[in-house]
């Protein structure tokens, strides 16, 4: 039986594109096939990789480069990637007219939603008076924050409760939904944790990391259940 091919936008380092096997074994696990884009492939080899691919994954990472929304460089915790940023944007049309399943982990729900015209806080510390820590010392596979999914969401229905731990691994978030997204989840100190599209189409975005725990927790394995199952429709 065929299996449906999942695009993943990763991490730069020199000459490297990769990202963490935890995203892949994810996907695999859930029954669908990765396959990592290369760090400076061109706009015409990206049309021929949407139109064979059933979904894509727009993976965690450094930061989002702050002139793309409209900012100047808040301070020096703020990291970016000019290469990974441009790939990324250009592809973010492409991967919304397509109509394909999205899911954006971390760094993704940031990089979609500046794609889609939203913006983002820089430094939560910097910003955020009386924030939680969000980035955790414990391992991965460790929750350590609450998240409240918003009933009515498409991620309520998928998680199916309204109150989940969160591992979390950020120092930027969401400010400004970008256009036809909607929030679905915060944590206790009102940083946006999910957004989702507003029109039904599966675009779930989600700032803690699922992979770490898809196979042994339920609200991870069911994003990722969730999402394979709505590439499926493509095959």
């Amino acid at each position: 039986m065929k299996k449906p091919v999942i695009l993943i936008f990763a991490s730069r380092k020199d000459d490297l594109t990769f990202c963490s096997i935890r995203y892949s074994d994810a996907i695999m696990s859930s029954g669908g096939i990765p396959l990592i884009v290369p760090m400076k492939t061109d706009k015409d080899s990206l049309i021929q990789l949407f139109d064979f691919a059933d979904g894509f994954l727009f993976a965690g990472g450094v930061d989002v480069d702050p002139s793309i929304y409209g900012e100047e460089k808040l301070n020096d915790t703020v990291e970016v990637d000019e290469i990974r940023d441009s790939l990324e944007m250009t592809a973010c049309k492409y991967v919304f007219d397509s109509g394909k399943p999205v899911l954006g982990i971390c760094r993704g729900i940031q990089s979609v939603n500046v794609g889609l015209g939203g913006s983002l806080w820089q430094d939560i510390p910097a910003q955020i008076e009386g924030a939680l820590r969000h980035q955790q010392t414990n391992p991965g596979t460790e929750p350590t924050h609450e998240v409240t999914v918003k009933p009515g969401t498409r991620l309520y229905e998928i998680i199916g409760k309204e109150k989940i731990m969160t591992n979390t691994f950020h120092h930027q978030a969401v400010k400004t939904p970008g256009k036809g997204l909607i929030v679905s989840a915060n944590a206790s100190d009102g940083v946006i944790e999910a957004l989702e599209a507003s029109d039904g189409r599966f675009i779930m975005l989600v700032q803690w990391h699922p992979e770490f725990t898809a196979t042994t927790d339920k609200a991870s394995k069911a994003i990722f259940g969730a999402f394979i199952k709505e590439c499926e429709k493509n095959l």
